[in-house]
């Protein structure tokens, strides 16, 4: 089996990108891996969940840190918490299909850029650019309130637009130093590895003797 998508190239071409199902998990494995080196386990927790039928991976990730959460579709009254949690689903095709991400329906972010249904905004989904590594990164820091992730541009919930943005002015958003989300050697998100090439599968990435396809 293989997966498809096309792309804009940087001269405003339109190309395709192909990948074998083996690619994809290799993709999926080696992003997975990446997340596992790039977090402090003291402030963020990732959980692998069981996969669904139709599910390429499964994951709760877990920032342990003040945040602000909302309960329902009705509520607008943001209230604080000691941490906060998402669960985030890859598909068969990953890097190709994008990636889905929500919070519990009555325990959701307190942030523009969740729906409020608890569906996080992850912003469009880029073949050659966006990835499990890149998903994480933001929703890790906007459940500290990080600005600098926020889309006040694109909001999926305006009750707390106005609210975030006070708290930004008033120097309470971050909540904690960013840095410390992640492990100490590293302070900002790697560089991110291309998981395919125009028009063909990429090379295989090394694979694991033993245990599970993902490994971890």
């Amino acid at each position: 089996m293989s997966y498809s998508a096309n792309y804009t190239d940087e001269t405003g071409n339109i190309r395709e990108v192909t990948l074998t199902e083996e690619d994809s998990l290799e993709a999926l494995k080696n992003d997975y891996q990446e997340i596992l080196r790039t977090y402090n386990p003291r402030y963020v927790a990732i959980r692998r969940l069981p996969a669904k039928p139709g599910e390429a991976l499964h994951l709760q990730v877990t920032v342990k840190a003040p945040s602000h959460y909302l309960t329902s579709l009705q509520d607008t009254e943001p209230k604080a918490c000691d941490s906060m949690a998402v669960e985030l689903i890859c598909y068969p095709g990953y890097p190709l299909k994008a990636i889905s991400a929500a919070y519990a329906k009555d325990h959701y972010l307190a942030s523009p850029n969740v729906f409020r249904s608890g569906d996080a905004c992850i912003d469009e989904w880029i073949p050659l650019t966006s990835s499990l590594t890149t998903v994480v990164d933001k929703l890790a820091r906007d459940m500290i309130h990080d600005p600098s992730v926020t889309r006040y541009d694109s909001v999926a919930n305006h009750y707390v637009t106005q609210w975030h943005q006070d708290a930004v002015a008033a120097g309470r958003f971050p909540t904690i130093p960013p840095k410390l989300l992640y492990a100490p050697e590293r302070t900002s998100l790697p560089p991110r590895r291309t998981a395919g090439r125009p028009g063909a599968a990429p090379p295989p990435l090394p694979r694991r003797r033993h245990g599970s396809p993902l490994g971890g």
